[in-house]
């Protein structure tokens, strides 16, 4: 497991360094897990040990949140003025992305899938 702590740490390194190479405004986490999806997918498989850091990593997820939480409450009055607006918004995308996302599935699911 050790071993697939590393291979992400290193796809999340080899993301952060394209991104500061280049200067794309994604951030480099997001890089580096494109070149992972990538090289899992030319590789056919997943390794034993990414899949067990893997569950170890989404088994304690929740935790993650744990600072998105406290950015809220950093921020409770600019979200009471503008909450409304916020929640607007946000369903707003979350409609439009759904939307996108059964487009996109429609147009390249395979004929006869």
């Amino acid at each position: 497991m050790l071993f697939g702590f590393f291979i992400l740490l290193v796809y999340w390194l080899a993301g952060e360094w394209v991104t500061a190479l280049i200067g794309w405004p994604i951030p480099g986490n997001v890089v580096g897990l494109l070149l992972l999806w990538i090289t899992l997918t030319i590789y056919r498989q997943v390794p034993k040990s990414l899949v067990d850091a893997s569950s170890a990593l989404i088994r304690y997820l929740t935790l993650l949140f744990v600072p998105a939480g406290v950015g809220l409450i950093q921020h409770w009055d600019r979200l009471m003025s503008n909450g409304l607006w916020i929640i607007l918004i946000i369903a707003i995308s979350t409609v439009l992305a759904a939307l996108t996302m059964i487009a996109l599935f429609k147009l390249l699911k395979a004929p006869g899938a």
